[in-house]
């Protein structure tokens, strides 16, 4: 995949410079970036401070966008999460990890880095080595601009594994027994929950779980939801109960357990009494 986002990588660069652009691997600014990840694997945040631009924004892989001060509290939480943080040596002979800047025609100055991420997890021992991407725009001699590409699910386990160790994640589990109701066929609560599927996908993208698993009697049914916080939980109520499906839901199931797990917000628990919840905390293991 590297290899292949490289040659497309190249193929731009040919174009920029049919545009008198120019691409450049021992000028300051591919020097300032090397410095960048020498002192990010010797945990040092005083020099990032200085090269990127107080208007600064970040990216992440997962398309969430920081200012420099948030930038900067992910370094230090990304300290808390991993030890022993490496990169790949750079040789500038386009064979492998690189830093190259590209200074177009137009003025815009890239500098783009391909490497590899490498660390242990500091909550579940894991060594974990992870191909990336990074592109930074420069405005004067300040990263204005920073954009990431890589897999980030690494992070996502290490911080899974940090809330369960220390009980602080924020994340909310619904686990409800229904009945179908009398006179309701199986066909039309499977048509019915691929409405209630679609609606949740398009309407709620901090529901990241939502799953219906049918008994051997074909009556009963369990539903698994799970959301990144109450906020996020409370918003679906709030779709559910004034959204198109409330009316016709309550006529094809019959609630016979309802069981919140997590760390539930004082609104969700006074929410959770109208539906007769039950409130399990999590003493251990972590939710994904």
């Amino acid at each position: 995949m590297k290899k292949i986002i490289l040659a497309i990588f190249l193929s731009s660069i040919i174009i920029s410079c049919n545009n008198h652009g120019s691409i450049k691997v021992d000028d300051q600014k591919t020097q300032i970036i090397k410095n960048v990840f020498k002192n990010v694997s010797e945990e040092k945040i005083d020099y990032l401070n200085d090269v990127f631009s107080d208007k600064m924004k970040m990216v992440n892989p997962i398309e969430k966008e920081f200012n420099k001060q948030e930038f900067i509290e992910g370094i230090k939480d990304m300290y808390d999460l991993f030890e022993n943080i490496t990169f790949d040596e750079v040789n500038d002979d386009a064979d492998g990890s690189e830093i190259e800047t590209n200074y177009y025609s137009n003025g815009k100055i890239w500098t783009s880095v391909w490497n590899n991420f490498k660390a242990v997890g500091k909550y579940t021992g894991q060594k974990v080595s992870i191909p990336f991407h990074i592109s930074y725009l420069w405005d004067g001699d300040k990263i204005l601009e920073e954009y990431q590409l890589f897999d980030y699910s690494a992070f996502e386990n290490e911080s899974n594994a940090r809330d369960a160790q220390m009980n602080t994640s924020k994340k909310i589990v619904f686990i409800l027994d229904l009945k179908i109701n009398k006179g309701i066929k199986l066909e039309e609560v499977e048509d019915f929950i691929k409405e209630l599927n679609a609606f949740v996908r398009l309407n709620e993208p901090e529901t990241y779980d939502y799953n219906y698993s049918l008994d051997k009697d074909k009556r009963s049914i369990t539903l698994l939801e799970k959301y990144t916080s109450s906020k996020a939980a409370l918003f679906h109520a709030k779709n559910f109960e004034e959204g198109p499906n409330f009316q016709k839901f309550m006529k094809t199931f019959t609630f016979e357990k309802f069981i919140v797990l997590g760390n539930p917000s004082e609104e969700l628990l006074k929410k959770g009494e109208e539906y007769g919840t039950i409130i399990r905390n999590p003493i251990g293991g972590w939710i994904d």
